[in-house]
Formats: structure tokens, C-alpha cells, sequence
């Protein structure tokens, strides 16, 4: 087939969004799931596992740098830039989670959905439910990660 990635991303996104949406609703976001989809696909040999891994620890440090924030507070205005300065400078400190735009996506998407939601507070992302950004955004990454993988399976097979 001509175009067979093509063919297999329509599919793949008109499913994914499906599910997304209407399915998940509430613990997902598409668009996260979108950017991980696109991670994938840039991160090379064990792109799964990577992408994965590397979103969801953009995530992590998104939502560490809100806690810092909090800790941060007696330096007023600066106390989100110096916050996310540090988080920023560890996206690329931890050699195990190297794939540095897969990390910069998971925390732009984690930050930018927190931001979104109001929900960039302490109370937020220290919770364990689905309420926190962080949660909800990585497992946005995992089934985006693997729909990027899915659609490449599909695409291979559709020749």
C-alpha cells in the first residue's frame, strides 16, 4: 500500500480517540495520549519502553516542580521560574531517562494540562487518584505510547 502508515495512523486516531473520549473519558487527556503517540516514533530501538518511561518521568518532575513551588513561595515572582528551572535541568540529569524531547513532552503536556485544570497545587499532585495531573497524564502516555506502536504494527502489515 502506497501509503501505509498513513492508512494505520487514521485508524489508529480515530480509534484511540474514540476510546478516549468516550470510553476513558475522565482519565485520560486525547491530546497527551497524542504526544506520546509522537514520541514514539521518535525515540528509536525500544521505543515502547522508552517512551514510556521517558514521559512519564517528564511527568513526575512537572509535578515536583509545583511541590517546589510551594517550598519556594518566599521567593515570590521568582519562585515558579527558579522551580522549574530545577525540574528542567533534571529532565536531562537521570541517564537512564535520556531521551530528552520524549522527557521535554511529558512535561510540557503534564505542566500544560495542569495549568489547564487549575490543578497545579501542592494538594493536587501529592494526591493518589486519578484527579492528579500527573496520573492522568501518564497514563495519557501509556495508551498513547501504545497506539504509536500499535499503528506501526498495522502500517507494517498493511505493507
Amino acid at each position: 500500500m502506497k501509503n501505509a502508515l498513513g492508512v494505520s495512523l487514521g485508524i489508529s486516531a480515530l480509534v484511540w480517540t474514540y476510546i478516549a473520549v468516550f470510553v476513558i473519558g475522565d482519565y485520560v487527556q486525547v491530546w497527551a495520549g497524542f504526544i506520546a503517540w509522537g514520541a514514539y516514533f521518535t525515540v528509536g530501538k525500544d521505543a515502547l519502553k522508552k517512551t514510556i518511561s521517558a514521559t512519564i518521568y517528564g511527568a513526575v518532575l512537572a509535578g515536583i516542580a509545583v511541590l517546589l513551588h510551594t517550598y519556594l513561595g518566599m521567593l515570590g515572582d521568582f519562585a515558579w521560574p527558579v522551580a522549574v528551572g530545577i525540574t528542567v535541568w533534571g529532565l536531562t540529569a537521570v541517564p537512564k531517562f535520556s531521551d530528552i524531547p520524549a522527557n521535554v513532552f511529558g512535561y510540557a503536556a503534564t505542566f500544560g494540562f495542569m495549568l489547564l485544570t487549575n490543578s497545579a497545587d501542592m494538594y493536587s499532585v501529592s494526591s493518589v487518584a486519578v484527579s492528579n495531573p500527573v496520573i492522568t497524564s501518564s497514563i495519557s502516555f501509556i495508551l498513547g505510547a501504545a497506539a504509536g506502536m500499535i499503528s506501526e504494527k498495522v502500517a507494517g502489515m498493511l505493507g
